[in-house]
């Protein structure tokens, strides 16, 4: 028996031997005179029983069997040891059907001394930035370097989240952080939900050039710019999009906190399916991340949406790639990282033409140039050398006929020569 059941042992005592009222009692129990009146009644009858409730020793109707706690902690050592039991409890309602709660889990875990892996630290608190109002006004962008395959070998995942609703945009794997990585993740974005009007980046050598050396090209220079431009930069400003560098790790928390995320939940479900390559990660991430949207995503503050019109897959492929000038000599051929290229002989380029090479994993490489005011894509050839021309020269008849004379009495000597004998 309780404190609280013993104190309303000693009122009912009192009311049934009228040493107390029934409504100085019902003040002092909280009931009212009527439950009050069924108590005394049940306390001449049973006597100290009917201080206590009915239920004390009688087991719920909702009870968790022993044989569902049993089940339950034999997934959790066996396959789900190191997961959350946020995760776990996911775990267990989508595969194993199992309708039960999360503190219950927990619970459950605490009777046979299993503690949660996740270590809650006190944090140091860093001022929040709010939010933006609407959905594609800024997107952050970022890698993140661990050992995502569980092969003792780090890898890099590369992710972007929209600010204003922590909608995960793209996720791509690759051995390094790269830009032809993060253009895949834009090429993510733009199938999802379109390109967003700004880009929240770190100073990486990806997105910006950091060398003081380093200055602008002759042609970024005649386009305004002060600093020179890394092939991301270059592509988003042909995109008319925004590139907003962060001083701090903090500054971009949201992507910082979606890798701390990742890297509890996405190792364990790269694990459950087998996949130990980026290969097959990059095929099976849109699939978890429209899972992962449908579960964490927040409506944004603004129902009006910032991303701009999805563009055509193709068009965008050729701005999202590495770009390099060149000129085109007289054979109209042109040498890019120590290959040599020609032009197709149905394209009318000309000699010290200007063209763009175009070079990504997607189509390899193409060169882009205008003829007749048009911008024309071709795909060049590949040479072992460069095309030999012979000059064409037009010479005068009156040359012709010098140089007939000298073929025929040249080696003969001054005597034989015709110009010796000639008269005015």
């Amino acid at each position: 028996m309780n404190q609280r059941e013993a104190r309303r042992l000693a009122v009912l005592e009192q009311v049934s031997s009228k040493k107390m009222s029934q409504k100085r009692a019902s003040e002092l129990l909280g009931l009212s005179i009527s439950r009050l009146k069924a108590l005394v009644r049940d306390y001449r009858e049973n006597g100290a029983r009917a201080a206590v409730h009915g239920n004390v020793g009688r087991a719920p109707h909702n009870a968790i069997t022993v044989e569902v706690k049993e089940r339950v902690v034999e997934l959790y050592r066996s396959r789900y040891h190191d997961f959350n039991l946020s995760h776990f409890h996911e775990k267990l309602v989508e595969e194993h059907h199992l309708d039960i709660s999360r503190p219950s889990v927990h619970r459950i875990l605490s009777e046979y001394k299993i503690a949660s892996p996740r270590k809650h630290r006190r944090k140091k608190r860093h001022h929040r930035r709010n939010p933006r109002s609407r959905a594609g006004e800024l997107v952050q962008l970022d890698a993140s370097q661990h050992d995502w395959f569980e092969l003792g070998i780090d890898y890099h995942a590369h992710g972007a989240i929209d600010d204003a609703t922590g909608r995960v945009l793209g996720l791509y794997f690759d051995e390094q952080e790269l830009t032809n990585a993060y253009f895949e993740v834009l090429l993510q974005i733009n199938d999802d939900t379109g390109l967003p009007l700004e880009f929240y980046t770190d100073k990486r050598g990806c997105f910006r050039i950091n060398s003081k050396e380093d200055e602008p090209t002759l042609e970024e220079q005649l386009s305004g710019l002060t600093e020179p431009q890394t092939q991301f930069g270059r592509a988003l400003d042909e995109l008319g999009i925004d590139l907003i560098y962060a001083n701090t790790p903090q500054a971009t928390g949201r992507i910082e906190r979606l890798w701390g995320t990742f890297q509890d939940r996405v190792i364990k479900e790269m694990r459950l399916e087998g996949i130990k390559s980026p290969k097959d990660a990059n095929e099976w991430s849109p699939y978890y991340l429209e899972k992962y949207n449908k579960q964490f995503e927040r409506p944004a503050l603004d129902s009006e949406i910032a991303y701009l019109p999805k563009m055509p897959k193709k068009e965008l492929e050729l701005i999202l790639c590495h770009q390099e000038k060149r000129v085109l000599d007289a054979g109209l051929s042109f040498s890019y990282k120590t290959n040599i290229f020609v032009m197709p002989t149905q394209i009318k380029a000309q000699p010290k033409q200007i063209i763009t090479v175009l070079e990504s994993p997607r189509f390899g490489i193409k060169a882009k140039l205008k003829i007749g005011g048009k911008t024309v894509v071709v795909v060049p050839n590949q040479l072992q050398s460069r095309p030999i021309i012979e000059a064409v020269c037009s010479v005068s008849k009156h040359t012709q006929d010098i140089n007939v004379r000298r073929q025929e009495y040249g080696r003969m000597g001054k005597a034989a020569s015709p110009w010796k004998y000639f008269e005015f």
